[in-house]
C-alpha cells in the first residue's frame, strides 16, 4: 500500500523539532529581557526602553527564524521527495502485477517507468514543496509577530501592575514569566476562537500537505495507467467521520454498479476528507481479479471509537507535558538572567513546584498508556528548550520539593492546612450562616455539602467542589489537590450547561481567593461561589445585578481592583467586600 498511517504520523517529527527549538529560544529571550527590566523608571524613559527592547527582540527573532528556515527547507525537500517516491513505488508494484497478469497491456510498462522522470511529476512535486514552504514561512512570520506582541503585552502588564502599587517589580516579573511559559508562541487563530502554537501548526501543515501531494500524484498516475478503482486504507483509532469510508473500494467513475464515487464518498479535496487536515489515510490502485478483495476493517465501530478516544486523551496528556516543559524552560531562562535575590528565590521555588507537576503528568501519561495498551510517542513530549541540563535540574528540584513537603503541617511551607472544627460544623451557629443566602432548598443543600467538603478533606491539603442547582440538587462533584495543576476543574465548570452555585472548602481557612473570583467571572453558568474554611467560617459572593468582565482590559481591571483592595486593607476578607462594592457584586 501507499504511505501507512504510522509513516504519515512520523513524517513531521524533524520539522516539529526545529519549530519547537525556535519557540523555546524565543520564549527564553523574552523572559531574559523582562527579567532585566527596571519597572520603576519614569514613563518617558520606560517608553524608550520598551521601544528599544521590541526592536532588539524583533531583530533577534528574525535572525533565529532565518537560521531555522535554511535548515527547514532542506529537511522539507527530503521529506517530500522520500514520501512521494515511496507512495509512487508502492503503487507501481500493483501496476506491474496488472501488466504481468495481462489486465494492462505492455504499453503501460514504459509509462510506469517514465512517470517519475516526467515533467508532470517534477512540477507536481515542486508545486507541493513550494506551497508548504510558503505556508511554513507564513507560520514563522506569524510567530515573529506573535512574539513581539507577547513581549509588548508582557512589558505593559508588568509595568502597569508595578506602577499601580498592586505588585512589586519582582512579583510582576514572576507573573508574566509564568504566563509566557504556559502560553508558548501562539501563532494560528481559528474562527472557533482556538489558537495553536507553532509546533502544533507545523505538524498539521506537514502531514496535510505531504498527504495531499502524494494523493494528487497517485491520482495523476492512476489516470495515466487508466486505473478506475482504488482501495482506501484503514486503521484503528480513525476519527469517527473517517471511519465511515475507510477500508473500502471506490470508483473514479460516477454510477459504477458496485463501488461508490471516490470524490463524493471520501470527501477527497476537502479539508475534512481523505488526505485533508491531519488525515493519515492513503489509497492505492485496485484491479478486480488480482487485488486482494476489500474487507471491512477487522475491528468494530465501537472498538475504533474507543481507541480514538484513548488516543485523543493521550494527546491531551502529551500537550500537558509539553506545557510543563515550556514553563520550566521559561522559568530557567528567567532565573538564570535574574540578579535579584528575592526574585531568584521565587523563581527557584516555582521551578521546583512545576517540576513536581511535570513528574505527575508524566506518571499520568504512563498509567494511561499501560491501561490502554497504546504506545508512547516521545516526539510529542519533546521540548528542545527543555534539554538535558534543564531536565536534570527539574528531577533534582522535584525530589527536593517533595521531600520538603512530606510533613505539610510542620509549617515549613506556604500552604498550611487545618483539621475540621467538628463542634462548630454541627452547631446552629454554623447553619445560620446559610440562612437567607439563596432559597430555602438551596440554603439547606449548601450547608449540607459545605459540611461534607470540610469533613472529606479533614487534615488534608485538598478541596472538594460541589455544583448545586437552584433547587439544591447536586449536579457534580470535583476534587482538587494543592501542589498540582488540576487542568480539569476549569474545563468541567465551563462545560456545565446548567446554572449552578459552587460550594467548596478552603483547607487553610482563608476566604475566597482571586482565582475563585476569576472563576465566578469567567463561568457564565456560575451564579455564586461559596467557600468554607476548616474552621467553619463561610464566605459567599454572587454576581447579583453586577456585570462580568468581558474584554481583556475589563478582566485586568477586575484583577487590579482585587489586588488594590488587598494592598489597602491588608486583609483578604475586607478586600473582597471592598472589591464587590466596587464592581457591583454581592458579598455575604
Amino acid at each position: 500500500m501507499a504511505l501507512s498511517p504510522a509513516q504519515l504520523d512520523k513524517l513531521p517529527d524533524s520539522m516539529v523539532q526545529l519549530m519547537s527549538e525556535l519557540q523555546d529560544e524565543i520564549i527564553f529571550d523574552i523572559c531574559r529581557r523582562i527579567t532585566k527590566t527596571n519597572m520603576l523608571t519614569p514613563t518617558a524613559e520606560w517608553q524608550l526602553y520598551k521601544a528599544n527592547q521590541l526592536t532588539l527582540s524583533s531583530r533577534e527573532v528574525k535572525k533565529r527564524i532565518a537560521a531555522k528556515l535554511k535548515v527547514q527547507e532542506k529537511v522539507l525537500k527530503d521529506l517530500y521527495t522520500d514520501a512521494v517516491k515511496t507512495a509512487i513505488a508502492e503503487d507501481a508494484k500493483v501496476y506491474k502485477i496488472a501488466i504481468t497478469e495481462g489486465i494492462l497491456s505492455d504499453d503501460y510498462r514504459d509509462k510506469l517507468t517514465n512517470y517519475t522522470r516526467s515533467a508532470a511529476f517534477s512540477n507536481a512535486l515542486k508545486k507541493g514543496l513550494k506551497n508548504t514552504n510558503g505556508l511554513l514561512r507564513n507560520l514563522t512570520n506569524s510567530a515573529a509577530a506573535a512574539a513581539n506582541r507577547q513581549l509588548s503585552d508582557a512589558l505593559d502588564l508588568a509595568y502597569l501592575e508595578v506602577t499601580s502599587g498592586a505588585f512589586t517589580p519582582q512579583e510582576a516579573i514572576f507573573k508574566v514569566t509564568q504566563k509566557l511559559g504556559a502560553d508558548g508562541i501562539k501563532c494560528v487563530s481559528y474562527a472557533s476562537g482556538r489558537t495553536d502554537q507553532i509546533d502544533v501548526a507545523v505538524r498539521r501543515a506537514v502531514v496535510t500537505s505531504i498527504g495531499k501531494t502524494c494523493g494528487d500524484m497517485q491520482l495523476d498516475l492512476a489516470n495515466e495507467m487508466d486505473c478506475n478503482l482504488v482501495k482506501v486504507s484503514s486503521h484503528l483509532g480513525a476519527r469517527p467521520t473517517h471511519a465511515e469510508w475507510q477500508g473500502r473500494i471506490y470508483s473514479f467513475v460516477k454510477g459504477h454498479p458496485k463501488y461508490p464515487y471516490f470524490y463524493e464518498a471520501t470527501g477527497y479535496g476537502t479539508g475534512d476528507g481523505l488526505c485533508g487536515w491531519n488525515c493519515r489515510h492513503s489509497f492505492f490502485p485496485y484491479f478486480e481479479g488480482i487485488s486482494k478483495p476489500a474487507n471491512e476493517p477487522n475491528f468494530s465501530r465501537s472498538e475504533n471509537e474507543q481507541v480514538y478516544k484513548d488516543t485523543q486523551k493521550q494527546r491531551s496528556y502529551e500537550r500537558a507535558i509539553r506545557k510543563s516543559k515550556r514553563e520550566l524552560a521559561a522559568l530557567d531562562g528567567a532565573r538564570s538572567a535574574s540578579d535579584d535575590t528575592a526574585l531568584r528565590a521565587k523563581l527557584d521555588n516555582e521551578f521546583a513546584r512545576k517540576s513536581v507537576t511535570l513528574k505527575r503528568r508524566e506518571a499520568a501519561l504512563s498509567e494511561h498508556l499501560k491501561a490502554t495498551g497504546l504506545l508512547p510517542d516521545n516526539s510529542r513530549v519533546r521540548v528542545d528548550g527543555f534539554g538535558r541540563s534543564v531536565s536534570q535540574k527539574a528531577v533534582h528540584a522535584a525530589k527536593k520539593y517533595t521531600a520538603s513537603r512530606i510533613n505539610i503541617k510542620s509549617g515549613n511551607n506556604n500552604f498550611p492546612y487545618y483539621p475540621a472544627n467538628a463542634d462548630f460544623l454541627n452547631s446552629s451557629d454554623f447553619k445560620k450562616q446559610f440562612e437567607g443566602l439563596f432559597n430555602s432548598k438551596l440554603d439547606k443543600a449548601a450547608c449540607k455539602y459545605a459540611q461534607l467538603a470540610v469533613v472529606e478533606n479533614n487534615n488534608k491539603p485538598s478541596e472538594t467542589i460541589y455544583l448545586l442547582s437552584e433547587s439544591g440538587r447536586k449536579l457534580n462533584r470535583l476534587t482538587k489537590k494543592h501542589y498540582s495543576d488540576n487542568d480539569d476543574v476549569g474545563g468541567v465548570l465551563l462545560a456545565e450547561k446548567r446554572e449552578f452555585v459552587l460550594i467548596h472548602n478552603h483547607p487553610n481557612n482563608t476566604p475566597l481567593s482571586l482565582s475563585d473570583i476569576m472563576a465566578l467571572n469567567d463561568v457564565d453558568k456560575m451564579k455564586a461561589i461559596v467557600s468554607v474554611g476548616h474552621d467553619g467560617k463561610v464566605c459567599v459572593v454572587s454576581i447579583g445585578n453586577g456585570k462580568r468582565a468581558v474584554t481583556k482590559m475589563d478582566i485586568q481591571s477586575l484583577k487590579m481592583a482585587y489586588q488594590r483592595n488587598i494592598a489597602k486593607s491588608g486583609q483578604t476578607n475586607e478586600a473582597i467586600q471592598a472589591f464587590c462594592k466596587e464592581v457591583g457584586w454581592i458579598y455575604g
